[in-house]
Formats: structure tokens, C-alpha cells, sequence
């Protein structure tokens, strides 16, 4: 039953994932989304009343265990972030003790036409 619960639970997650951002899904509440899910499998499962309640309960934890992982990995990502940006700031001042202005500037040119290649859609990059 638990694993059955945890592969449903999956798949009710990836249809919500999956819906487009203006449907009317979209503008549910936890609240809603998880009442709602819960009476869907009720009706296909024929759940008690009692199930129904604690499988809307388990939906609300679920929401708000993945909102929270969600907010985690935004924080990671924006040190990494961060991180990566004041290695690239220290890499350049020791690059420009090492090169002349002449060589540093050349540099820097190079390294914005990269940057401009990597911006520059597939197509663009193959022609």
C-alpha cells in the first residue's frame, strides 16, 4: 500500500509539473491541489474517508517538503554563484600581474567573444 501511495503520490507531482502556467490548476493553493488529488485517487481507489484525509495530509507535507528543498537549492545556487564569480575576479587580477596591458586586453576580448559564442543560439554557432 506505501508503495503504491509513493508511485501515485509521483505521478499526481509530475502532472502538476507538467501543466502549462496559465491552466486553472495553476492557480490552486496547496490546499486545493492537494484536496483535490486526494478525491481523485478516493474516487479510483475507493478510499475511506479516513484514508482521504491522510492522503490529503501526506500531499500537504509533500508540497511543502519540496517547496522547501526548492528554496535550499535557489540559496546554493546563488553562493555558487557568487562563489564562481569572485574565483573568476581573483583569476583576472593574478592573470593581469601575470600578462602585459597589451596581452590582458587581448584577453579580455577573447574571453567576451566566448562569452557572446556560448549566448548565440545553436544554429548560429554550426553556420
Amino acid at each position: 500500500m506505501k508503495n503504491l501511495i509513493t508511485a501515485i503520490f509521483l505521478l499526481f507531482s509530475i502532472s502538476l509539473f507538467a501543466q502549462e502556467p496559465n491552466s486553472p490548476r495553476s492557480e490552486m493553493s496547496n490546499e486545493e491541489m492537494a484536496t483535490l488529488g486526494a478525491k481523485r485517487l478516493t474516487m479510483q481507489l475507493d478510499l475511506t474517508a479516513q484514508q482521504e484525509e491522510k492522503l490529503k495530509t501526506f500531499y500537504l507535507d509533500q508540497m511543502e517538503s519540496r517547496r522547501k528543498l526548492m528554496e535550499k537549492s535557489k540559496k546554493e545556487r546563488d553562493e555558487i554563484r557568487q562563489d564562481r564569480m569572485e574565483m573568476n575576479e581573483d583569476q583576472k587580477e593574478e592573470l593581469r600581474k601575470i600578462l602585459t596591458e597589451e596581452q590582458f586586453t587581448k584577453w579580455e576580448q577573447l574571453q567576451e567573444k566566448r562569452r557572446k559564442g556560448r549566448k548565440a543560439p545553436m544554429r548560429e554557432r554550426q553556420n
